[in-house]
């Protein structure tokens, strides 16, 4: 019996929280410019973004679209993730996604992914992540039923360098179901951004979106002025 307490005992105090390390910070993002595709020339380009973290946690939403005369990009996300308390360099993460890419003639993809994640460099001046885990979307959410299951792998970095700063992310989807027809929906996600900070709150980012999917791979680049305003909840 003695046995058996002394770890329930100890179980507790490896995830119990830290109340100074609990800090709790809100942030709203929002972008707003144009967007040039070689296939569909120039549009407007949007974001929107409202992330919630504290030591441990991370929860943020996203809305991004570029918008074309003939085309369209549409992406809704919500990501989770939690870092493990006794080992801090890793943590969990659950991703949600609806998106329409009219480039890949895909009217509306449902798609989840969750995992496990290393921070391989956490400091003040940027993170390095990757990622592995399990995906699972339906590309054709409004017509068909059909699920379709992938390995995912995902690295992504970012370094601040005083009024400037970087971004890197690459996301890549290998199918493991079966393949219906022909075409596989293997995929890679690809994401580079540069930022001029400026004022208190300013920015003007450049940078381009790519999915590979096959031969459908023309990239997206945008130039967009940004503004970054912290949140005073307490939720």
């Amino acid at each position: 019996m003695r046995k058996t307490i002394i770890p329930l005992l100890i179980v507790p105090c490896l995830f119990a929280h830290d109340p100074e390390k609990e800090r709790l910070e809100w942030a709203q993002y929002y972008r707003m410019g144009a967007v040039y595709s070689e296939t569909s020339a120039t549009g407007i380009a949007g974001y929107a973004r409202l992330k919630r973290t504290t030591a441990y946690n991370f929860k943020d939403i996203r809305v991004f679209g570029h918008f074309f005369e003939t085309d369209t990009e549409i992406r809704i996300r919500q990501k989770s993730s939690r870092r493990f308390l006794s080992i801090d360099r890793f943590y969990s993460f659950n991703t949600l996604i609806y998106e329409k890419n009219t480039f890949l003639n895909m009217d509306l993809r449902y798609h989840f992914n969750q995992g496990i994640g290393w921070f391989m460099r956490n400091s003040e001046s940027g993170n390095m992540t990757l990622e592995m885990g399990v995906a699972f979307d339906n590309s054709d959410f409004l017509n068909t039923e059909q699920k379709t299951s992938y390995a995912r792998g995902g690295y992504s970095v970012d370094y601040n360098m005083n009024l400037f700063s970087t971004k890197f992310e690459i996301d890549y989807f290998s199918q493991v179901s079966e393949v219906i027809g022909s075409t596989s929906l293997s995929r890679v996600q690809i994401l580079g951004e540069l930022q001029w900070s400026f004022g208190n709150n300013w920015g003007l980012i450049t940078g381009f979106t790519q999915d590979i999917q096959k031969d459908k791979s023309d990239p997206s680049i945008f130039l967009t002025v940004s503004v970054t305003q912290p949140l005073n909840w307490s939720f």
